[in-house]
């Protein structure tokens, strides 16, 4: 990197300062942050660490390595930061990033002084090598250049549009609106709060850069990152591909994702999918091209290690690619182009490397003491379950066929199946070079169109052995090529893993959608030159050509509809809006953990009335989770016990017969329609108001005559208000507990302790507002209710308040072993209460039977079944 390069970058720094000062739009903000965090040191680290060694990257390579490492930078800056005590100021991200940019500019200048002194002119023999590996990117001038242009054009455009398009159309979902608040919580200075999330931070703290350098966070911003990722990710995997098999199976390879729902879906969310796609494939290149050509090792390993470590501080799917990095490693060390102690050398740098940046958050982590929620929900509640081994093949195809058209699932199918078919005949004798395959192949077909069939010996599915010994056989066929086998252990270990061991993959399949890709793209690809022999090449070409932009017509228009057309949302009218001639094998689609899909319900208009006052005091609403009000709302109460606003939504997930009964108990509490949320002239929100008690049932109230609030009028208003300084509702760390207690119910729940608050004296009618903190200890499947009662021996009940925890929202089933619960209640005393001193107890039940938990004394005995909390006192003593 010369010196008019340095300046450049320098400068480029100073403009991405500047704009960031200016009235721009807050999109070109984002972009300006993430040039300025994870760009511009990304290219800098990229060439401290291979761009002046023995075999320097092409420019496409560079490129990608920059970008990969930049997302590095900035997860690792942004934990840096958040570890400093207090709130993170703007200043405090500033200096981090501009320190550690200078810091790169003077490493990068002085190394490349430092190489000039030492070696003016580059060998004939490094120039050469250079050539040589700069021609895996740059093409001739031929007609090939021609179709490469036409390659590259293509896939930025279909990829790019489809990930790009409508970015912050739909509101945060579920886990976004999670991740987005912890952003502010980590903003804010809440100390820990990485530590409960139950996964690597990236998805947090990708958004942390954004917000903490430009004071709001939007939708689009917020997932910009990720979509990024998910973009360069493709062309990864398009280089990888080319390595491996040639540019076409490249192409082909990164088109099959560019237009698979998952990965679509993946780039409209704040989640760390993405990221683990981009650094995943990255790492693998640098794997296979160490093999192919073993110099700088030391330099590309420590970089691969930067990317593994990237992958893994944003989900434990970032294990994946050991699997053919190992496998590279072991082919690298046995080839014998490299002395094993500079092998071993490199290798353990790496290790060290990539250990010391993944325990900058997994030691905290595992050492925290929320760390015991993390681990009963990810072993109890995600991986396992009743019924080991699991099938999942019957989700997996169903939930696949909801992302993606079923025309693109079987064709992936049928190609990785004749895929096998080629291994197979390649590697065996004559006489079983047909039979031993079709019947694998015919097994394997019956079990993924058929996926039960094999539940035999009671309840026990053994479809996994079918999977298994096609895995196993084609992992061990002796004349594989290198490049085969990685990709079928890429490939065949996760999906085992996902499919068969693990209680509910879901959408965690994606892991082993890229290994996938490539072989699908290699057997098409071989399927294309077997074609071109036969009937010559332009008649072929003009033939593959149509193909291509007849498939790419048919998945790009499914993946259109349902990821960024959003005038209609496809799962919310899917009977009357499905797209034609796509045929699919379900009735409706499975509408639970779905991600990534257009969807908008009007929260920025709840937020916006409640910041002009509009709106005041408690709400409830049939939100399935509490992260998505509570990030709109901007930290109103929200309460089904007194809740005075009610909001309808259309939830993704169908309308449940408990929706309808909490609806009818909130209709009978004198709750009446007020006004009514439209988004592209559609009702999607209803707003309901308590009034007073009455018997009208406003559920049949025509909606004609209430105030329409349309989104597009409340849109910017509420963006300016998303700043990261407002009250959390969610999450809340564990609080300093006023009079702690360690009280046993039943070896389930302990409770922790108690804060209480209340005027005094305290007279008849006023409130006692009593908080209790809740902890399971084993994963819950009933849901308890909580009592609270005063009263003295078997006198009269002064107060009392029954009520499911977290003002009916956060019932015991959703706790996580482990994790602190608070819970709230205004507790009224009766207006006939005389005056005297009352005990107060608390406990909890099931309301369909009373049956109370009891309490576990020290010696173990279980006698009672409710915990004196403490004493009140009505009146003057």
């Amino acid at each position: 990197m010369n010196f008019k390069t340095l300046l450049s970058i320098l400068i480029t720094a100073i403009v991405a300062h500047l704009a960031l000062w200016l009235p721009l739009p807050l999109v070109m903000h984002a972009v300006a942050v993430l040039v300025l965090t994870g760009l511009l040191p990304g290219a800098l680290l990229i060439e401290l660490l291979i761009g002046r060694g023995e075999a320097p990257p092409s420019r496409g390579e560079r490129i990608l390595y920059s970008i990969g490492a930049g997302y590095g930078v900035m997860v690792l800056g942004m934990l840096g930061v958040s570890y400093i005590p207090g709130p993170v100021a703007p200043w405090q991200t500033y200096l981090a990033f501009d320190l550690l940019l200078i810091i790169l500019l003077v490493l990068v200048w002085w190394q490349g002084a430092r190489s000039v002194k030492r070696n003016d002119v580059l060998p004939v023999a490094l120039g050469a090598e250079r050539r040589e590996l700069h021609s895996a990117f740059r093409t001739p001038h031929s007609a090939f250049s021609s179709w490469f242009i036409i390659g590259l054009i293509s896939l930025l455009l279909v990829g790019g549009f489809l990930r790009l398009a409508n970015l912050g159309y739909a509101e945060f979902q579920g886990d976004e609106a999670r991740a987005a608040l912890r952003a502010a919580a980590v903003i804010q200075g809440q100390d820990g709060i990485l530590m409960i999330h139950k996964k690597g931070p990236t998805e947090i703290l990708l958004p942390t850069v954004i917000y903490s350098l430009t004071g709001h966070l939007n939708e689009t911003t917020a997932r910009l990152p990720f979509a990024l990722a998910n973009l360069a990710g493709l062309f990864a995997l398009w280089l990888l591909g080319w390595r491996l098999f040639g540019p076409l199976v490249g192409w082909t390879a990164a088109m099959f994702l560019a237009l698979d729902g998952y990965f679509i879906g993946f780039a409209h969310i704040v989640q760390y999918q993405s990221v683990i796609f981009l650094t995943s494939v990255l790492a693998v290149l640098i794997f296979y091209r160490l093999l192919r050509q073993p110099k700088a090792l030391t330099g590309y390993m420590a970089l691969a290690a930067l990317l593994l470590a990237t992958g893994l501080l944003s989900h434990y799917e970032g294990v994946w690619p050991f699997i053919p990095l190992g496998y590279l490693l072991i082919v690298l060390f046995r080839q014998g182009k490299v002395k094993w102690p500079k092998l071993a050398r490199a290798t353990v740098i790496a290790l060290a490397v990539g250990g010391a940046l993944t325990a900058t958050f997994y030691v905290p982590f595992v050492l925290h003491p929320h760390f015991k929620a993390t681990y009963e929900y990810l072993t109890e509640r995600r991986i396992s379950g009743a019924g080991f081994p699991y099938n999942n093949l019957a989700d997996f195809f169903l939930r696949t066929t909801v992302y993606n058209t079923t025309y693109y699932v079987v064709l992936l199918i049928g190609l990785t199946l004749a895929g096998l078919a080629q291994a197979y005949r390649q590697n065996l004798g004559p006489h079983w070079r047909f039979l031993l395959p079709t019947l694998i192949i015919f097994l394997l077909g019956v079990t993924i169109f058929q996926p039960d069939w094999l539940t035999i010996f009671g309840q026990t599915d053994w479809a996994f052995l079918i999977f298994l010994g096609a895995a196993i056989f084609v992992w061990l066929l002796p004349n594989l090529s290198v490049e085969e086998r990685m990709l079928w252990l890429w490939f065949g270990v996760p999906l085992l893993i996902g499919l068969f061991a693990t209680s509910k993959p879901r959408t965690h399949i994606y892991v082993f959608f890229m290994p996938w890709a490539l072989l699908a793209a290699a057997v098409l690809v071989r399927s294309f030159f077997a074609l071109q022999r036969r009937i010559g090449e332009r008649p072929a070409v003009w033939l593959g050509s149509a193909t291509a932009i007849g498939l790419i017509a048919l998945f790009g228009n499914y993946a259109w509809q349902y990821f960024v057309y959003n005038q209609v949302e496809v799962l919310h009218n899917w009977d009357a809006a499905k797209p034609k001639g796509y045929w699919v094998t379900y009735a409706t689609p499975d509408n639970r953990a779905l991600f990534g899909f257009p969807l908008a319900n009007g929260w920025k208009v709840i937020g916006a009335l409640y910041n002009q006052g509009v709106i005041q005091g408690q709400f409830d609403t049939n939100e399935k989770e509490a992260w998505v009000p509570a990030w709109y709302t901007r930290g109103a109460d929200r309460c089904r016990r007194t809740a005075t606003w009610f909001f309808q939504i259309d939830n993704l997930e169908p309308f449940t017969f408990g929706d309808r009964l909490m609806m009818e108990h909130y209709l009978r509490q004198g709750f009446h329609k007020w006004g009514i949320v439209e988004i592209n002239n559609a009702e999607r929100m209803i707003i309901y108001k308590r009034v007073a008690a009455s018997t009208k049932d406003p559920a049949r109230e025509p909606n004609a005559g209430l105030p329409v609030y349309h989104l597009h009028d409340y849109t910017g208003a509420f963006d300016q208000l998303a700043q990261a300084q407002f009250p959390l509702t969610y999450p809340v760390l564990d609080p300093v507990i006023g009079h702690p207690l360690h009280v046993n119910f039943d070896n389930k729940i302990w409770l922790q302790g108690y804060d209480i608050a209340y005027k005094k004296p305290l007279r008849p009618g006023d409130n006692i507002h009593l908080t209790l903190y809740w902890q399971a200890q084993q994963p819950l499947s009933e849901s308890y209710k909580i009592f609270n009662q005063s009263y003295f021996g078997n006198g009269k009940m002064i107060a009392q308040q029954d009520g499911y925890p977290g003002c009916e929202n956060n019932e015991t089933w959703r706790w996580d072993p482990g994790e602190t619960v608070s819970d709230e209640y205004d507790i009224r005393v009766n207006a006939d209460a005389p005056d005297g001193l009352y005990p107060l107890y608390s406990g909890l039940y099931l309301e369909q039977n009373f049956e109370r938990l009891p309490l576990v004394a020290a010696d173990g005995k279980t006698n009672e079944t409710q915990v004196h909390v403490t004493d009140i006192r009505v009146g003057k003593e």
